[in-house]
């Protein structure tokens, strides 16, 4: 097979900005957990207990789902996750019953397994093979504010759009936009990877992928760091609606207060890679936990409209730590187990949430919000310190700033 062109590669970086915005221009955000509350009748605990099936769906199929893509490829695994993405957001939208919105969540999460890992290794194999694998946080972090965006023109156009028509509609009309991620995947160039003389089965790829782990402890601190950093994304996803609307805000503004949260994620995720630069991996890493902890302390004490500025710190640090942690994952990976190692970290956030998004939605139902934010920072400093002081010694001063030799000793994939 002829390989791909530098422009070919090269369009996979805008080709692969387009396809997720088309992902994440999604008109649901700001009203999901208000349709599940008001039009399908959950409390918040039955909303946080539902998505267990999401992360065990998660947990089941992502190491399969990237040895798939490590197998067969990152382009037809990525067009397979947004089409399954495209049902599953239909197929909520449509449902009348706990039964269906649960088979929802089931297509959720292998849409969720297909992607996660995928498109990291997609873009960090294309970058690499145009020699510019340097490059990758900055872009991965481009790519991320791009996915904010196009979720903060979503949160806008979707509370007003729902009380103009009703909760449902804007739900299942975000189901035809993911559709068109499917389109622009199907536009992607298969970035070379490293040839092998034998093609592994799935079984060795799983297991060549665990020796990795294993065998360097820095990558195993990295992907349990990124699992416990989930916690911080709790309180953005499942508190800021039920917070906005005990403090009386009405439904056609929920997306307005959860624009400068948005905002702040873009900023995080485009300054991801200056921030390393000047602060230096350990710095930045000991910096995340700390703000989700004293993010939460702040909506635990607070009981303030104002409070919010918590969630705006909270989404930066979670969407700052998704290129920073994956590109430090990514330089320690060959690339034929790059997908499946990288599955890793979305396999340890399933695995992470399963047990805390339900305990908080309890406490919040049972107790109040605050209780339940005052549970999330205790969760943060209890497992995430430790943490830190077992993988501190493996973190540098500052990340290397020249392309790197992948780890089976060759210098291209």
């Amino acid at each position: 097979m002829q390989a791909p062109s530098q422009n070919a590669l090269q369009a996979n970086i805008r080709k692969y900005y387009l396809f997720q915005f088309f992902l994440n221009l999604q008109l649901w955000f700001p009203i999901w957990i208000i349709y599940l509350t008001e039009e399908r009748g959950l409390t918040l605990a039955q909303v946080t207990l539902i998505d267990i099936p999401f992360w065990l769906c998660i947990v089941l199929l992502q190491i399969p789902a990237a040895a798939i893509a490590d197998r067969w490829g990152r382009k037809p695994t990525l067009i397979a996750g947004g089409m399954a993405f495209a049902a599953a957001v239909t197929a909520f939208g449509l449902a009348t019953s706990f039964w269906l919105i649960l088979l929802s969540y089931f297509i959720w999460g292998t849409a969720f397994a297909l992607l996660n890992g995928t498109e990291s290794a997609f873009i960090y194999d294309s970058l690499k093979s145009l020699g510019r694998e340097h490059e990758y946080s900055r872009i991965y972090g481009r790519g991320w504010a791009i996915q904010t965006a196009a979720a903060m023109a979503g949160t806008l156009i979707g509370a007003p759009v729902a009380q103009a028509t009703s909760l449902p509609f804007p739900i299942v009309l975000s189901g035809g936009i993911a559709a068109l991620s499917a389109v622009a995947a199907f536009t992607f160039v298969e970035p070379p990877r490293l040839k092998r003389q034998h093609i592994p089965t799935y079984g060795q790829i799983i297991s060549e992928s665990a020796g990795i782990v294993r065998r360097q402890p820095a990558v195993r601190y990295a992907i349990l760091f990124f699992g416990l950093i989930a916690v911080g994304s709790l309180a953005p996803i499942f508190f800021f609606q039920p917070f906005l609307l005990e403090h009386d805000i009405s439904l056609g503004s929920v997306g307005i207060w959860q624009t400068p949260m948005r905002l702040a994620a873009i900023f995080g995720a485009l300054a991801a890679a200056r921030i390393i630069l000047t602060l230096g991996e350990r710095r930045t890493f000991l910096f995340i936990p700390v703000t989700l902890i004293g993010s939460f302390a702040l909506l635990a004490l607070w009981a303030s409209v104002y409070a919010p500025v918590a969630f705006l710190l909270m989404n930066l640090v979670v969407v700052m730590s998704q290129p920073l942690i994956t590109d430090y994952v990514n330089r320690s990976v060959p690339s034929e187990q790059r997908a499946t190692v990288l599955s890793l970290t979305n396999l340890m956030r399933s695995a992470v949430l399963i047990p805390s998004a339900p305990l908080l939605g309890l406490l919040a139902d049972n107790a109040s919000l605050r209780t339940s934010f005052a549970a999330g920072g205790i969760i943060i400093a209890a497992a995430g310190l430790p943490l830190l002081l077992l993988w501190l010694p493996h973190l540098g001063g500052r990340p290397e700033k020249t392309p790197l030799v992948d780890a089976v000793g060759v210098g291209g994939s």
